[in-house]
């Protein structure tokens, strides 16, 4: 059983040879320091590579291999079963999907924890209906153990293909929350815009300038730079925005894309002409 704490975070990552990269590891660094206690599904390998499992022995970090399934709800799923989160006062839901964070994470805390909602995430978005984006959520106790959500969590995610866990995952989440009337915030969300009520977009696609430059959201999507599905130039341009002046080194993001040069995301649907044309504009609209 794994020990109590008052913080905990339950991470999902995927490393088919078992290595967590330096830009994750240094992410891993960045919620330790925050003071969470921190299990990772370690998806995809029989176990980590003696380089990250030092690193998280170093840390207190517990890694917890399982095969690829369910995507991260279904790591989430099983860390949550093995009892991981008993006793936390607080619950981190996060992924290894994100670059960053380019600048501190203690004031975001900081200021969330001071907001009166049970459930809060980084990004809300409202592209398809509002929710908040899972790569980032955080639960107080009472909200995390809520028999909803208690519930949700004890779906089929390990069978799902991952359009059905989008759905009944990331989207039926913020679901959950309002069924179980859980109120629940996001240190930025779009869900009263104007533009975004009738052209609804992902704000990490959209905004990902202004997020890597500011302060309330330091990351990027590995997903925008990897695939850069809208052809928004993300690839290039993300040079001119990350600078080596917190602790995330740019040479991380150039190194991933030089491992990654020949790989496109198989999940990834590609976007048509309009959809391209549309995050296009949306995106010059918000630089």
């Amino acid at each position: 059983m794994p020990p109590r704490a008052t913080s905990v975070c339950l991470f999902a990552a995927y490393a088919p040879d078992g290595i967590l990269p330096p830009h994750t590891l240094y992410y891993l660094s960045q919620l330790s320091n925050e003071g969470f206690i921190i299990h990772i599904a370690l998806a995809g390998a029989p176990h980590a590579s003696p380089d990250s499992l030092t690193f998280c022995e170093t840390h207190g970090i517990k890694i917890w291999p399982r095969p690829n399934a369910g995507l991260d709800f279904g790591s989430w799923q099983y860390l949550r079963r093995v009892g991981c989160a008993d006793g936390a006062t607080q619950v981190l839901l996060a992924n290894d999907s994100v670059f960053g964070p380019m600048t501190p994470l203690t004031p975001i805390f900081a200021k969330m924890m001071h907001n009166d909602a049970p459930v809060w995430g980084l990004v809300g978005s409202r592209a398809i209906t509002r929710h908040l984006q899972s790569w980032f959520v955080c639960f107080e106790k009472k909200s995390f153990e809520h028999p909803v959500i208690a519930r949700f969590f004890e779906q089929d995610f390990v069978n799902m293909s991952r359009e059905e866990v989008i759905w009944h995952g990331e989207l039926g989440l913020t679901a959950a929350c309002n069924t179980a009337a859980l109120a629940f915030d996001a240190v930025w969300k779009d869900w009263d815009g104007f533009l975004s009520r009738f052209f609804p977009a992902n704000p990490m696609h959209i905004r990902w300038r202004r997020f890597a430059a500011g302060h309330d959201i330091p990351f990027i999507k590995i997903e925008l730079i990897r695939d850069d599905p809208f052809n928004l130039g993300v690839a290039q341009k993300w040079r001119h925005i990350v600078q080596d002046q917190y602790g995330f080194d740019p040479l991380w993001i150039e190194a991933y894309q030089m491992g990654h040069e020949q790989q496109l995301s198989r999940h990834t649907k590609k976007p048509n002409m309009i959809g391209k044309i549309l995050y296009k504009i949306l995106c010059g609209i918000h630089p």
